[in-house]
């Protein structure tokens, strides 16, 4: 039996992959064969819940680019990056809180905005620090 997690959680998300595997009939055994390389410590002492919860988060966290990453992007392409991979809401205030961030009630309303521009400024003020400017960047006359 071969479940593929990856293709699981983009076609369901992060909640919609736990709520399936949980309905399942698979033991707490099968579950740990779907990640043999990456069991969450303790594994064999978890609930099958929450074993199931840690392994979709964990393989989520795989599947996603790193702050370090997120950084370099505008916030026109951290915005397109959070829709393609249906980034939810407690993913990106917990980027967010990784980051020091911490947005207000109207921040919190659009979200995705918020972050991006938070991210990619965060990022600039890096690059401009270490005078570098990222790969992919052109000069577009903007800022000076």
């Amino acid at each position: 039996m071969t479940i593929d997690l990856e293709k699981l959680i983009e076609w369901l998300g992060v909640e919609g992959a736990i709520a399936g595997l949980d309905g399942s009939d698979l033991t707490a055994a099968e579950l740990g064969e779907l990640m043999p390389e990456s069991k969450p410590s303790g594994h064999s002492k978890l609930k099958r819940r929450d074993l199931i919860r840690a392994m979709v988060e964990q393989k989520r966290l795989d599947l996603t680019k790193k702050p370090e990453e997120l950084m370099a992007m505008d916030a026109d392409s951290l915005k397109a990056y959070f829709h393609s991979i249906k980034a939810s809401k407690k993913e990106i205030l917990d980027l967010l809180e990784s980051l020091d961030i911490r947005p207000g009630s109207v921040a919190r309303n659009n979200l995705t905005e918020f972050a991006a521009r938070e991210i990619s400024d965060i990022g600039m003020y890096r690059r401009v620090a270490q005078g570098t400017k990222p790969p992919d960047v052109q000069d577009g006359g903007g800022s000076s």
